[in-house]
């Protein structure tokens, strides 16, 4: 393939890739989008085929596009990662709510609702965690609750009654399990939000807005408000700041050394219940 159409290739992907999720590849990040996308014509058996052929078979079906989807998701998670964080939100902004109702976006495999979903049974809290991702593969393995052994290594001594060996590996228990639901979101489509059906204390969605630009990311942000509780939150990584430009959606809060970020007054089109 010459160098022209190579590129033709990869900028025609980069936009099908934003248009159907938001997540931008800008320059500096192209090399890894190409060494991704050149891995996945591989795997379906396209290696030397001329770019429209490529670009007709991505875009020809739900089932081919969901490749690119699935393409884009960064995986990586773990057991009570930035746990200091969590003890903030559940032991400071939640600490008077009995019931809670948490929302964990880009869960990949689903260490991340399944630690909320502990910290809530520890403390006698009642209520449900929703784990959400883009990519159906990794919620079929979170749904399974099932891990490698090393994985209890990220689990503080307090809380691993809540998992039990299961074969070289480990499992999260049934009582956890049963507080959490795993659904499809895909952050820029308002209709997946809507039907989750319910809303929030609190929407957990750490590490997932950095691949984003101001367009999507600000649609995202609007989903994740329709889907807040009056008075809820919205909890990003430690290491993220909510620039100004956002604050008409989202009002900073601080807890400790943490930053969370407080729905708004404003009016808006989903529920303030």
């Amino acid at each position: 393939m010459k160098t022209e159409e190579r590129e033709h290739l990869i900028n025609i992907l980069r936009e099908t890739i934003y248009r159907l999720t938001g997540n931008y590849y800008p320059d500096e990040r192209m090399k890894i989008l190409e060494y991704k996308i050149e891995r996945l014509i591989k795997s379906q058996n396209l290696d030397g085929s001329p770019p429209e052929k490529i670009i007709n078979y991505f875009l020809s079906s739900q089932e081919r596009k969901k490749l690119l989807i699935d393409l884009m998701t960064v995986p990586e998670t773990r057991f009570f990662r930035e746990y200091e964080q969590l003890t903030a939100l559940m032991g400071g902004l939640l600490k008077d709510l009995k019931i809670i109702n948490l929302l964990s976006i880009g869960c990949s495999t689903g260490e991340e609702p399944y630690t909320l979903a502990m910290m809530m049974r520890k403390e006698g809290k009642g209520g449900k965690v929703v784990g959400a991702d883009i990519n159906e593969k990794v919620l079929e393995k979170a749904r399974e609750g099932h891990y490698r052994a090393g994985a209890i290594q990220d689990i503080p001594e307090e809380f691993r009654m809540f998992v039990r060996q299961r074969g070289r590996g480990i499992e999260v228990v049934e009582e956890v399990k049963r507080m959490v639901e795993f659904r499809k979101v895909n952050l820029i489509e308002e209709r997946d939000f809507e039907s989750l059906g319910m809303t929030f204390d609190a929407v957990l969605c750490r590490n997932v807005l950095i691949y984003f630009d101001a367009n999507s990311k600000r649609r995202a942000l609007e989903n994740i408000r329709r889907v807040l509780k009056k008075g809820g939150h919205l909890v990003l990584s430690s290491t993220e700041i909510l620039q100004r430009d956002y604050h008409d959606l989202f009002e900073p809060v601080k807890v400790g050394k943490f930053f969370f970020y407080r729905k708004g007054d404003g009016h808006d089109k989903g529920s303030d219940s």
